[in-house]
């Protein structure tokens, strides 16, 4: 259960930051828009397969409802990356007082390349070679 509640977890953290991605890029949108007001026939959406020309109004408005949708979502997954903190938090409490030391469930950072290096050259030092 522990394993399958980590995986989502992480599947829920890629997602947040996807849409952190997406929040920044209707930030831009909305700048671009600001950038062309006045010029006609400037702002065109991209709806399915065709270029629709827009009013400034209406591409703002279409924009800050995007960033609306977004951001209601990404403070849902934030809301549930919280509750699986939690739900794993307790289980792993449960499973080192059951299994005690037998068990690793923290995470494994990962490496840089130097440190592999650095690693690899204290292992030669300590073998001689």
């Amino acid at each position: 259960m522990f394993s399958k509640l980590n995986m989502k977890y992480h599947d829920m953290q890629e997602d947040i930051t996807k849409l952190k991605e997406e929040l920044e890029n209707l930030v831009d949108a909305t700048a671009a828009i600001d950038e062309t007001l006045g010029e006609d026939g400037a702002l065109k959406l991209f709806m399915t397969e065709a270029m629709i020309s827009v009013s400034d109004d209406t591409a703002t408005s279409y924009v800050e409802q995007l960033q609306e949708e977004k951001q209601n979502e990404l403070d849902e997954k934030r809301d549930k990356l919280e509750e699986m903190e939690g739900q794993m938090r307790d289980l792993k409490s449960y499973l080192y007082a059951k299994f005690g030391s037998s068990i690793n469930l923290e995470e494994q950072q990962e490496r840089q390349p130097w440190q592999a290096f650095n690693q690899a050259a204290e292992d030669c030092a300590r073998f001689g070679d």
